[in-house]
């Protein structure tokens, strides 16, 4: 039997999004596949599998990433899918013990840069695409063309809304980073 759920979360929740996978697994829905906003899962024993996520450091067709999911899958976790050409979902037996795809604190370390470095890319490109509805605004002020002005401040509230949402994301993975190094310092 397959269940299909449709839900959202953001690259910086990918440890909510970790923890509801395995939840859903506890209860016997083991996943499938995914795309943004669907989860796909299968039925199975209960808590049959431990589930894990990862933002690759290469694309998903790279030579580096196709090696490091061999690897991953030589230790015996199961590669599932990656989607947005980046995230990759493994999951491994529970029975074959704890299943944790970062051993120290400097490949977890790595991993939140990684997420940074991508959210900060796509807020860089919607503060370049509000700086062009900004600039079309004013031209469309100066010349006298008032009928659009609505779908401009329309969609410059929205890309602005878009903006400041990857902000708060931006912040919370930067949060993140600095107590990861505090606690790096702490064990040196």
């Amino acid at each position: 039997m397959r269940k299909v759920i449709h839900r959202t979360f953001m690259a910086w929740e990918h440890e909510k999004e970790e923890n509801w996978l395995n939840e859903m697994a506890a209860q016997g829905w083991n996943l499938v596949d995914t795309t943004p906003f669907r989860y796909v899962f299968e039925q199975g024993t209960p808590g049959e599998y431990q589930y894990r996520l990862e933002l690759l450091a290469h694309g998903r067709d790279s030579g580096e990433s196709r090696a490091y999911i061999r690897f991953m899958e030589e230790t015996g976790a199961e590669y599932i899918t990656t989607y947005f050409n980046g995230w990759a979902y493994f999951r491994k037996r529970a029975a074959d013990g704890p299943f944790e795809l970062f051993s120290d604190l400097d490949s977890k370390l790595q991993h939140f840069e990684r997420i940074r470095t991508l959210l900060l890319s796509i807020t860089v490109v919607e503060l370049l695409i509000l700086v062009s509805q900004i600039a079309c605004f004013v031209m469309s002020r100066e010349e006298g063309r008032y009928g659009s002005m609505g779908v401009f401040v329309g969609a410059m509230l929205v890309i602005l809304a878009i903006t400041i949402f990857l902000g708060v994301g931006l912040a919370r993975v930067h949060a993140q980073i600095r107590r990861l190094r505090q606690e790096r310092e702490i064990h040196e």
